[in-house]
Order: C-alpha cells, then structure tokens, then sequence
C-alpha cells in the first residue's frame, strides 16, 4: 500500500512538472510571438511615441508631441460606451497604424516645440509677451492624420467644390476668383468683397472666410487654406497633403504668415522624414525636436 502511495504521489508531481513546463513552453513561444520593441529615449528618458505612419514606421520623440498620438481603433476621448470602455488596444509596434497626433511648430524657422527644451521656454515667453501685445504669435498648432485607407480623399477637389455649392444654396452668395495671386495661391473673395445688401465691403467671414488653393500639375488641389479676413487676430486654416507620404495635415496660424506657406508645407514633410525609421525602430536621420 505505501509503495501505491509513493508511486502515485510521484506520478501526481510528474504531471504537475510536466504542466508547468508546458506553460513556461507557451509563455516562451507568446514571447516570441510578440516581442517587446525596441524604443527611442531622448536626453530626459522620455520614450517616443511610436507606430505606422502613412506606411512607414515612425518613432515621435516623446517632448514633441501634444497630449497623446492616437491609434486606429482607438475611442473617441468623449466616448463612454460599454464597448469603449471593453476596447484593449493591441500591443504597440512599429506595424500598429496611427490615426493622428498633434505638434506645436514655429512658422518663422521651422522648429517644433519640444518640452523642457529651449524652444518650450520660446513658446512660453511669446504667449506672455507677444499675445498681450496683439502682436502675431508665430507658432502654428498642427494636427497629422494618416490616411490608412486607399478610399480617403488625396485631394481637395470634392471639397472645395461642395463649399462653393453650400455657399450659393444656404448663404445667398458666391465666391469669385480674384485677378491676381496671393503669394503663388489662387485667390477667392466672397461676393468679391461687396455686400449686396449693403452695398459695403463684406464684413461675415465666419460662413465667407478667404479662400486660397493651390492645384498641382494635374489640377489636383492640394492645399486649401480658409483664412479670417477681419477682426484684430485673424488666423487662417491651412490644410494640406504631403507630397512624400499618404498624410493629410492641419495647421492653424496668425495670417500674418500666410506667406510662409509653401515653406511651412516643405519644412513639416521634413519633419515627419525625419521621425521614420527603421522596421525595428533603429534612427535613420536626426530626428526633428530631439536634442543630445
């Protein structure tokens, strides 16, 4: 009777091996499965941001970028719903598309703001001193969206069209091509500047802000900026789409810069270059808004 009670007792801890040998086996082949990857730091030992963008794998230095990048399929930040509150994001890699983040750039020199670096102390002393004076603020916030499905429009054709059309059948008005350029860009005026009820220079630019586009060869628009045209600040929505990657990218800024424009478009398509990299994450370039 003991040597039953040995052997089975015996038998009951070579199962029990056996079974966590088999887990540790199914833990390792997960691991393998989903490795950690590899992430940038910058001087502070920030991580960066990372994921897919327009197709390529992007690593975002964490002082760039403002509040949080978010991923396809995440929530809405408002949304309370049972199945919000259920979502688990996948695992974030360099393959996990992102859907859009946020970044402040300077538009008299390119620089993107970066937190605890000189230009977060740039940032700050323009807003105490150059707001409070009216005088224009140079800083410009940019939103990026990835465009992850080949049915998103690439151009503002649809768009500018649609505005027109609403425009004429809700508002009572139209818009009319001026003679001249603005700064390289096609320019409309709304009623070409004339109330026609009060025979006086338009005054509504909330539903008739100027409109400015610029069409490329093939008459596709890719810029389209809507711009105040009255008030003390008047700011301007600039969006446009990169002409190296599958992104569209909003920016908003004092009109005073709308000159910057065409720079603004190259300047930030340099910037997002610069935070691609490789598959696992490896530094190609000098990433834009990172300093040693």
């Amino acid at each position: 009777m003991r040597n039953l009670l040995i052997s089975y007792a015996k038998a009951v801890c070579l199962t029990g091996l056996l079974l966590l040998a088999g887990c540790s086996d199914k833990d390792k082949d997960k691991a393998k499965q989903q490795p950690v990857p590899f992430i940038n730091q910058d001087r502070f030992g920030r991580y960066d941001s990372i994921g897919n963008l327009g197709g390529k794998p992007v690593s975002i230095p964490g002082g760039v970028v403002l509040h949080w990048v978010r991923y396809i399929g995440d929530p809405g930040d408002f949304d309370a719903s049972r199945k919000a509150q259920k979502y688990k994001r996948p695992p974030i890699t360099y393959q996990l598309p992102i859907e859009s983040f946020g970044f402040m750039y300077r538009l008299t020199d390119g620089a993107v703001l970066s937190k605890k670096e000189k230009t977060d102390i740039d940032f700050m002393h323009d807003n105490k001193t150059l707001i409070p004076r009216g005088e224009p603020f140079p800083w410009g916030h940019t939103i990026v969206y990835n465009l992850y499905k080949t049915s998103m429009p690439t151009d503002f054709n649809k768009a500018f069209e649609e505005n027109l059309q609403l425009t004429r059948k809700i508002d009572k008005f139209e818009y009319f091509e001026q003679s001249e350029k603005k700064y390289g860009l096609t320019y409309f005026k709304a009623n070409n500047g004339i109330d026609p009820f009060t025979n006086q220079p338009w005054q509504d630019d909330i539903s008739s802000p100027d409109i400015f586009i610029y069409k490329n060869l093939k008459g596709k628009i890719k810029t389209y900026i809507q711009c105040d045209f009255i008030g003390q600040v008047q700011f301007c929505k600039h969006r446009f789409y990169l002409k190296s990657l599958p992104i569209l990218i909003y920016i908003s800024y004092n009109r005073n810069y709308l000159s910057f424009w065409e720079q603004t478009e190259k300047n930030i398509d340099y910037i997002l270059n610069s935070w691609v990299v490789s598959n696992d994450g490896r530094l190609i370039k000098k990433q834009a808004g990172k300093f040693n």
